[in-house]
C-alpha cells in the first residue's frame, strides 16, 4: 500500500486524473483525507507497476508517496520499468 499526497493548490481535475491513472494500472484508490489517497495494490505485478507509475512517470511532479505499508517501497530504485504490456 501506497500513500500519496497532492498539494493543497493541485485542482481536484488533476487529483482524478491521476487517480484514474492508477486505478487503471489495476490499484484500488481510496481517499484517506482531503489531499491524500490510499493506493492499495493486491498482485504483486500491479504493485510493483504502480510503484514505477509514483516513480518514473509526470504524477512524480504532482505528489509525493508519505508512506507504504507491507512490500511497497518509498524509493524510486526499488521499481525499475516493467515489461511492456503488449
Amino acid at each position: 500500500m501506497f500513500e500519496i499526497e497532492f498539494p493543497e493548490h493541485l485542482p481536484e481535475q488533476k487529483r482524478r486524473y491521476w487517480s484514474d491513472q492508477l486505478r487503471d494500472a489495476g490499484a484500488t484508490v481510496e481517499e484517506a483525507a482531503d489531499d491524500r489517497r490510499r493506493v492499495v495494490c493486491e498482485e504483486p505485478k500491479v504493485h510493483h507497476h504502480v510503484g514505477w507509475i509514483l516513480f518514473h512517470t509526470a504524477i512524480a511532479k504532482y505528489c509525493r508517496v508519505v508512506a507504504t505499508e507491507g512490500a511497497a517501497q518509498a524509493q524510486a530504485s526499488a521499481y525499475p520499468k516493467p515489461p511492456s504490456r503488449r
